[in-house]
């Protein structure tokens, strides 16, 4: 027979229903979407530490419909406005289905542990991003610079390839606790030391650039994630672009690696402790003010 703490922990870690809002009830759809961005916002700081020191003591939610500025901006996706400090929600996200209870989102790594809860509610992993994205604009706005950086939205392969790596490897660090398993001992597949004939084969061949862009992207950042906690290395990331040097990507990774090692070593973060002793299964109570709040000028939509 179950224990009442083991059926407890059982709601936490796996949610028992799923709500959908109808169109009458939007008002109570939009606080539990409220409530579902403080619940994740939470459950990042009890998993990587404090990564949300950077941003205002408070951020707008604003819910936005399909003729609104901010829908056509971010292509109808939940994102952070750097310029506005808010978060935009499409309204259309209102009848997305939200997790029964919805204390079960303020823990983090079980919904990417599970291919059917991410499945089931894929405005969690919206909201994640979106957040994310937060984290990373407002660091590199710091600096007077933008994320993604400029190179992503080159032309030149030498620059955008770079810059995608540290997208990829951010995004697999941040959702999978163990990424895809790829041999590393292959470098001059994964960081081409000859660039100029890496990109002159990669246009004949998509699965090529995916692999660089991707497991690169791991192997570059996966040593500073580990070392230095998400915290940390995210402003590193933020703040500093991934250039290749001298046609030498397997250099030049290292000499990023080297540099982040020698700005971070004096600012170490205290999430890779955290991560250790944190058990899955807790849960962080809704105990502190929340640092987003349901504002904006079309809430009423």
């Amino acid at each position: 027979m179950f224990s009442r703490w083991m059926i407890l922990a059982a709601s936490v870690l796996c949610p028992a229903l799923s709500f959908a809002c109808d169109h009458a009830a939007r008002y109570q759809c939009k606080d539990a979407i409220r409530q579902l961005v403080v619940y994740r916002s939470q459950a990042m700081e009890f998993a990587f530490g404090e990564v949300f020191a950077g941003l205002p003591p408070q951020v707008s939610i604003q819910f936005v419909s399909s003729d609104d500025e901010g829908y056509a901006k971010y292509s109808g996706r939940v994102a952070y406005d750097v310029e506005q400090r808010t978060l935009f929600v499409p309204v259309v996200f209102l009848s997305a289905r939200t997790p029964i209870p919805l204390k079960w989102a303020a823990s983090y790594w079980p919904y990417y542990g599970n291919a059917r809860y991410q499945q089931a509610f894929p405005l969690i992993a919206a909201i994640d991003n979106a957040l994310w994205g937060a984290v990373l604009q407002e660091t590199a706005r710091q600096k007077e610079i933008d994320w993604p950086h400029e190179g992503c939205r080159s032309v030149d392969v030498t620059r955008r390839l770079p810059c995608e790596m540290l997208i990829s490897g951010v995004a697999s660090l941040l959702t999978d606790r163990h990424p895809d398993i790829f041999n590393s001992n292959q470098m001059e597949r994964i960081w081409p030391e000859s660039f100029s004939d890496f990109e002159r084969r990669s246009w004949r061949n998509d699965r090529d650039y995916g692999d660089v862009r991707r497991f690169g992207g791991i192997m570059l950042l996966r040593p500073l994630f580990s070392e230095f906690g998400a915290g940390s290395a995210l402003a590193y990331v933020a703040q500093t672009p991934f250039v290749v040097e001298g046609d030498n990507m397997r250099a030049s990774a290292l000499r990023y690696q080297e540099r982040a090692r020698e700005t971070l070593q004096n600012v170490r973060s205290p999430a890779k402790q955290e991560v250790k002793v944190a058990p899955e299964s807790l849960v962080l109570p809704v105990s502190r003010e929340p640092r987003f709040i349901a504002l904006g000028r079309r809430d009423g939509v």
